[in-house]
């Protein structure tokens, strides 16, 4: 009789708290109901789609409104460059495979600036400069619906200066390399799956000068800093 005896008491013992564990759990939940009426716990696991990366090659012409920022005021006059010409590749790459806002863009981009000088006649003065310029932007989209994409885009950009309008061509006064920054915003349109019309306002400033600051005087030194208003308008490919 004891080992029986004692069986039971053994099951007893272990019936017990697991009872008034369910007892007490009950008990906690009678609880936030009393306090919470109605309450109910979402489960849902709500699933973003997936978003791919995008490679795109793109053909760019621009229009662009060209001057020299000059310091001190030499009187100069802008100049517009209406043949400029971009070869260019982007990339957008959505964060986590879900957030599709961002991008790389770079290239190769031909382009003029360049002024006139009506108020002085200072000899080998005013040019009209041809480049060649390599961004280096990060491209931000923001997609509206399936068929339209806001775009912004900022970045530094590098270039080398290899021809010039000066009778004499370059000397040693005028600094052949340049870099700056360049922003710029717009609208694409997307047409089908693989092609992409983009139409933005871009704006360039070189950091560096065309003219070494000597150029004119050792003792009264000149700075001048290249830049482009542009109207763009680009066609883009979808590659993968």
């Amino acid at each position: 009789m004891r080992p029986l005896f004692s069986i039971i008491a053994f099951i007893i013992l272990i019936i017990t708290p697991l009872s008034v564990s369910g007892q007490d759990r009950k008990s906690q939940k009678d609880t936030v109901q009393k306090i919470q009426p109605g309450i109910q716990w979402d489960t849902t696991v709500k699933v973003l789609p997936v978003k791919y990366p995008e490679h795109l090659i793109g053909v760019r012409y621009d229009y662009s409104f060209t001057g020299v920022s000059m310091t001190p005021d030499m009187g100069i006059k802008s100049i517009n460059s209406p043949l400029n010409i971009a070869v260019l590749y982007t990339y957008y790459h959505p964060l986590w495979g879900a957030y599709d806002f961002f991008g790389l863009q770079t290239g190769l981009r031909y382009s003029k600036y360049g002024f006139v000088n009506d108020e002085y006649n200072f000899e080998h003065f005013e040019q009209t400069v041809t480049f060649v310029e390599l961004p280096f932007l990060s491209a931000f989209h923001v997609d509206l619906g399936e068929h339209f994409r806001i775009l912004l885009s900022l970045g530094p950009f590098v270039g080398y200066r290899f021809a010039t309008t000066k009778d004499n061509g370059f000397d040693c006064f005028d600094i052949r390399f340049d870099y700056g920054i360049v922003g710029g915003a717009g609208l694409a349109y997307i047409l089908g799956k693989r092609i992409e019309f983009h139409l933005e306002g871009a704006f360039h400033y070189s950091l560096s000068m065309l003219y070494h600051p000597e150029k004119m005087s050792s003792a009264s030194w000149i700075y001048s800093y290249p830049w482009q208003a542009s109207i763009c308008f680009g066609v883009h490919f979808k590659i993968k």
